[in-house]
């Protein structure tokens, strides 16, 4: 039988496919042609971007993953375009988004108004009937999140400092894919926590 979480994960596996595989096929291909690393990861990002766009025309829908990829994509190449250098930037670029949103929603917990319930506030005034989490739990979720993307973001550049572009561009994507796989893991424990817990204090 099929589970909520299996059934999303096979909802996302095409596009976590070609913005994980595909870069790295591509690359490996088209890197013998050229000098050096930027101009054959520029090459391989495109492909996944171009198909995320065409994937948008013919179905109207954009995916989450999808749409971040494009986001970091074109900021990664704008700012080595703008700045040169030896292609750093370009080879992280899955977490040129995600990272200054995880310090963002890091932030946002040690002042006091976490991100989550900031945005369940905002959808609760569009639908009524949402339940908006207290502030505790907001700061919990808040604070996982902040952390998953950090971590994912700063595991990415220390691996891009440290190994050669194919062994990054191989190990780089699992690697990323694991702790925000954890990092749901524990939204998902938390949830279930509550759960139980507001359902031991309903009334008999």
């Amino acid at each position: 039988m099929s589970t909520p979480q299996s059934i999303q994960l096979r909802r996302f596996l095409p596009s976590i496919v070609l913005n994980a595989v595909v870069p790295l096929v591509i690359y490996t291909l088209v890197r013998p042609y050229f000098a050096n690393d930027v101009t054959a990861l520029i090459i391989a990002g495109a492909i996944p971007l171009a198909a995320t766009l065409v994937g948008f025309v013919v179905r109207r829908k954009l995916d989450v993953i999808g749409a971040i990829s494009v986001v970091g994509f074109v900021v990664a190449v704008a700012a080595q375009l703008l700045t040169g250098g030896d292609g750093l930037i370009v080879k992280v670029q899955g977490v040129v988004v995600t990272g200054p949103v995880g310090v963002l929603f890091l932030l946002s917990a040690l002042i006091g108004r976490p991100l989550v319930g900031v945005i369940f506030q905002f959808l609760a005034r569009r639908n009524p009937a949402m339940r908006v989490p207290t502030k505790s739990r907001s700061t919990a979720l808040t604070l996982v999140i902040g952390g998953m993307f950090v971590l994912h973001a700063v595991v990415a550049v220390t691996l891009a400092l440290t190994l050669p572009t194919p062994v990054f561009l191989a190990v780089s994507n699992p690697i990323g894919l694991s702790i925000i796989a954890v990092g749901f893991g524990i939204i998902f424990l938390m949830r279930r926590r509550w759960q139980v817990s507001a359902a031991d204090v309903q009334p008999r």
